[in-house]
């Protein structure tokens, strides 16, 4: 029995030696590095979204500030958000019923003079399929 509780002293002893050691401790602290990674993105998206709430209400509130030292980001944002206004707009004329679209495309055309040059279309027969090539 002595051999045994020597045996079992020795094994504690080892293990309490690997639990302190220093590269149990580097490879711990090495195991926290991506939580804390995460946290660290998470504050800085939180910063970022701060940094442009300041800034919309900053461009809100001088928008229209010819003097400002930030009037050429000021322009170019009043341009861009003028040219997202069209482009939904034009989005919301593509929802249309596909008459209502074909009206609104054709009759510009027209109204130009422009002539209107019909598309090719190919019948299912003529048509090469994988298997013919």
């Amino acid at each position: 029995m002595d051999f045994l509780n020597k045996l079992s002293a020795k094994a504690g002893e080892t293990f309490q030696t690997i639990k302190e050691s220093d590269a149990t401790k580097k490879a711990k602290n090495y195991a926290e590095i991506p939580g804390l990674s995460l946290q660290v993105g998470k504050q800085e998206g939180i910063v970022k979204k701060a940094y442009q709430e300041i800034g919309e209400a900053y461009y809100l509130a001088h928008k229209d500030d010819v003097d400002s030292i930030y009037s050429e980001q000021m322009q170019t944002i009043t341009e861009a958000l003028a040219k997202i206004e069209e482009l939904k707009a034009e989005i919301e004329d593509k929802k249309k019923s596909p008459s209502d679209a074909a009206k609104n495309v054709a009759e510009p055309h027209e109204a130009e003079g422009a002539a209107v040059v019909p598309s090719t279309v190919v019948e299912p027969e003529a048509a090469e399929t994988s298997e013919d090539i």
